[in-house]
């Protein structure tokens, strides 16, 4: 039986349902750019672009404060095909995780041909209130995440997912 929104959470966290797993979690439907946020850019994700290979501590020559000096005229690879999941339409990701924010970039990926995501340090490692809502939002709409936390993979989701990544876990598989 489902609880009431006043009662306790049945997780155990000793929050009332309603502030815990039956938070409803709003989608933002105005849609988001980049602006100023350059976290993609900065080397977290790394790639190559127009010959410069982007890795932590070496940042895309194209990228300032103020944003990117290309975005007009940025390449189809790595930079348009590349989708932040905080400037999605539609995202479920608040305002406050925008990556140049948050120190994290949420990536959109897929696990089983379903939605999932990937928690990609922009800084620093996810947090405990970032991983908390998170699995909140995986255990609401069934999408799992994985993340990594000092250097060690990890991944948050269903039934099956959980499953799925033990059995990788044997094989001596890597999580994602």
């Amino acid at each position: 039986m489902k609880p009431g929104r006043n009662d306790p959470c049945s997780c155990g966290s000793g929050e009332k349902y309603k502030k815990c797993c039956g938070r409803v979690i709003p989608l933002v439907s105005a849609l988001r750019d980049c602006g100023s946020c350059i976290a993609c850019c900065e080397g977290w994700l790394v790639c190559t672009v127009l010959g410069q290979e982007i890795v932590p501590g070496n940042p895309c020559r194209h990228a300032s404060k103020a944003g990117c000096g290309i975005y007009a005229e940025r390449p189809e690879s790595p930079c348009r095909n590349f989708v932040c999941a905080w400037v999605l339409p539609d995202s479920p990701f608040p305002e406050t995780f925008r990556p140049d924010s948050l120190g994290v970039i949420i990536v959109p990926v897929k696990w089983r041909e379903q939605p999932a995501y990937l928690l990609r340090s922009a800084g620093r490692d996810p947090d405990e209130d970032l991983l908390a809502w998170m699995q909140r939002f995986s255990m609401q709409s069934g999408r799992p995440f994985f993340y990594e936390i000092a250097g060690e993979k990890l991944g948050f989701g269903p039934e099956l997912f959980q499953k799925d990544m033990l059995a990788r876990a044997a094989r001596g598989e890597p999580m994602w």
